[in-house]
């Protein structure tokens, strides 16, 4: 090891951490305390790389200590290996149940101790390492946002004014429509980059004019195939929702009818009876429930849906909002949601 990790005995035995000490102390950098206190001390001042905490101490037992060592989010991921001269099954479970990850039984066996602490080191060590790469991860993702969005929001500046200028271009609308479609995707990023300590609050919606904001978002992506997007409603629909996470379910079921329907057809949007049924004449899928899961590809068309309905999934689960999807190869696909558990009460 290039590193000389620090290990914590905590035992109110001093022969048992002299013990430890004799095991251990060559290969790693050992301290031992018998007392709770002074222990809890060192860990949050200098937090070391495994604790072994006997479970039976005369003030504090090693079950609410570990527990109070836990507090302190800094000492969360640290290995804590309970020692004990407990053998029996009820000990063992309750010392996982409380947030060990290893138990050793007294009398110490030398090469049990030594072979239970490596491991638990070597899972600490490749633990450290995945969530350093993951942060490095999230630094990358984030800096890649910031360069893709700006030369999207310069290429749809420039197509307006080139429309001012020269009027109505296919090609102008085609570009359009392409930056539609990495705005889309970069919300689909940027979500899955800040939803997990991000707070979204809830508000209420108006569905009949939300619908209607994200059809004419997408209105130039479907002229391309020369698609006509029909909104179709009997009654209005009010519900408690975010307003960027409704975002996310309707723009990638709509950016999907798009993208896997034939040209020259009807995508239907139909709002009634507390649900919204977004039905296209696409290609269809041979295993519709399937399409929720990140990086699905149908093995049958050959078409890979990504990372979008995966993340709808994930909100209408958090909504309680029921999904129901029926399709058939060469037909179609009719996806419908269920908005009754979010209904506003007006």
């Amino acid at each position: 090891m290039d590193k000389k990790y620090t290990i914590l005995a905590i035992d109110d035995t001093i022969a048992n951490l002299k013990f430890l000490e004799l095991i251990l102390g060559k290969i790693y950098n050992f301290k031992a305390t018998p007392n709770a206190n002074l222990a809890v001390e060192f860990i949050n001042n200098t937090p070391p790389d495994l604790i072994l905490l006997d479970i039976k101490m005369p003030d504090i037992d090693g079950y609410t200590l570990c527990k109070e060592i836990k507090k302190n989010s800094t000492n969360t991921d640290i290995p804590i290996i309970f020692i004990s001269g407990f053998d029996d099954i009820d000990h063992k479970v309750k010392a996982f149940e409380n947030g060990g990850v290893d138990y050793i039984t007294k009398p110490f066996e030398a090469k049990e101790v030594e072979a239970r602490v490596k491991t638990q080191i070597e899972l600490y060590t490749q633990k450290q390492q995945i969530n350093q790469l993951l942060e490095h991860q999230d630094l990358f993702i984030k800096k890649i946002m910031h360069e893709l969005n700006t030369p999207a929001s310069i290429i749809s500046l420039n197509c307006e004014a080139l429309e001012r200028q020269f009027g109505q271009l296919s090609e102008l609308n085609s570009i359009k429509a392409s930056t539609k479609t990495l705005s889309s995707i970069y919300a689909d990023i940027t979500y899955l980059v800040k939803h997990e300590p991000q707070h979204y609050q809830i508000k209420q919606i108006n569905m009949i004019e939300f619908i209607n904001q994200r059809i004419q978002f997408f209105d130039e992506l479907a002229k391309v195939k020369d698609i006509f997007l029909e909104f179709i409603t009997d009654n209005e629909l009010y519900i408690d929702c975010n307003d960027y996470e409704l975002e996310r379910i309707i723009d990638n079921t709509l950016s999907n009818a798009i993208k896997y329907s034939k040209p020259s057809s009807i995508i239907t949007i139909e709002l009634t009876n507390n649900r919204l049924i977004i039905q296209d004449e696409g290609i269809g899928m041979q295993d519709p429930k399937a399409v929720f899961h990140s990086y699905y590809q149908d093995t049958k068309t050959n078409i890979g849906l990504g990372l979008g309905l995966a993340i709808v999934f994930d909100i209408c689960k958090k909504y309680d909002i029921t999904i129901d999807i029926q399709s058939e190869l060469n037909i179609g696909a009719t996806i419908t949601y269920d908005f009754s558990s979010i209904k506003a009460q007006l």
